[in-house]
């Protein structure tokens, strides 16, 4: 063993460089010791190596770098407003355009039902009847209509005859004779307008 400098007995006084001195001497297959007095600095040969004087003394062509970095966020920043304003705009003219349709379809949809002479029958009632004052129309519906309710009154007496003469309605059985007559009243005949 080598014997030591007193700078070096003294310098290994601390325990931080005591360990690190014995870390340095140690072998092994398993590790290599490499000494680094700054772990931050980068190695020559690395392609991350500047120099000290270079580091400090970039140039104006380092400036004109920054520079064209940064004109170039402002044109890249000026762009996606520009697509974000063209978005915006074309959603809006889309959406007016779709009003604009719409008020036109209605447009042309009331002008559509104004010249369409079918379109008012639509509104005409279920029967040739007004059931706000009971009258039949004056129509050729109508007449047939008011034909078939007679028909109907008609069939409802000739049911009522024939049941009261079923059941014996107006025979007196003491003197064996009819006492109240059962009369039917004509088959209503069609008007002539519902002939027509």
């Amino acid at each position: 063993m080598q014997p030591r400098s007193r700078s070096e007995r003294h310098a290994l006084k601390t325990k931080d460089d005591l360990e690190k001195e014995r870390l340095r001497h140690r072998s092994g297959a398993y590790f290599r010791y490499e000494n680094r007095d700054n772990p931050i600095d980068v190695v020559m040969n690395c392609p991350g190596y500047l120099g000290s004087r270079e580091r400090m003394t970039a140039g104006t062509h380092c400036e004109e770098v920054n520079y064209a970095e940064r004109e170039h966020a402002k044109v890249l920043r000026d762009e996606v407003t520009e697509a974000r304003r063209k978005c915006k705009y074309n959603r809006e003219e889309h959406r007016w355009r779709c009003i604009a349709g719409a008020d036109q379809a209605e447009v042309d949809r009331a002008a559509r039902m104004q010249h369409d002479p079918m379109m008012g029958r639509k509104n005409v009632s279920g029967q040739p009847f007004n059931i706000v004052n009971h009258c039949y129309d004056r129509t050729p519906a109508g007449a047939q209509l008011e034909h078939h309710d007679n028909m109907i009154r008609y069939r409802s007496r000739v049911r009522e005859a024939a049941l009261a003469m079923r059941n014996h309605l107006g025979f007196n059985p003491i003197i064996g004779e009819q006492t109240h007559g059962i009369s039917l009243p004509p088959p209503p005949r069609p008007p002539a307008l519902a002939l027509a």
